[in-house]
């Protein structure tokens, strides 16, 4: 519960400075701001929906232990190194080298070859297409790496 309600408050900061942001939107409506607003109140709805399932008992609550709580901390090291190599190595990158980690992680994945191909192409696609989304339609400049300008590089955008 108290992580809840901790994640309440994390939605409401989020909220908050999603709408300070300035507002550029474009011909169609869409500027920077959209996106993060739209985060903020997804974020803020499921968390409120969450703690109305704990307080009328539809959701069994137990502390997490052993291995559960590692892979928990091995979710949120993960989450701050990507955070930090977004800078390094590029967005695409470090989304994909991200993706694939939480992956194996969370949903206990032992990948054969053709697998771990699979999920990287998946991987590369979604975050290319990302990539596009902010860039061209949010105008929201992301961290080039290798990939985007040996992709885009040509395009200018």
């Amino acid at each position: 519960m108290l992580s809840s309600i901790v994640l309440g408050f994390l939605a409401i900061f989020y909220l908050i400075n999603a709408f300070l942001l300035p507002d550029a939107a474009g011909e169609d409506g869409i500027g920077p701001k959209t996106f993060p607003l739209v985060v903020g109140i997804v974020l803020f709805c499921t968390t409120a929906l969450g703690i109305i399932a704990i307080l009328r008992g539809y959701v069994d609550v137990r502390p997490i232990e052993g291995r559960e709580f590692l892979r928990v901390v091995w979710c949120i090291v993960l989450f701050g190194l990507y955070a930090a190599s977004i800078f390094l190595i590029g967005f695409v990158e470090a989304s994909v080298i991200f993706s694939m980690l939480v992956s194996m992680t969370v949903f206990g994945i032992r990948l054969s070859v053709a697998r771990a191909l699979g999920l990287f192409v998946i991987n590369i696609a979604i975050a290319m297409i990302l990539f596009l989304v902010f860039d061209i339609w949010l105008n929201v400049l992301l961290p080039v790496g290798w990939l985007e300008y040996l992709v885009f590089g040509g395009l200018q955008l």
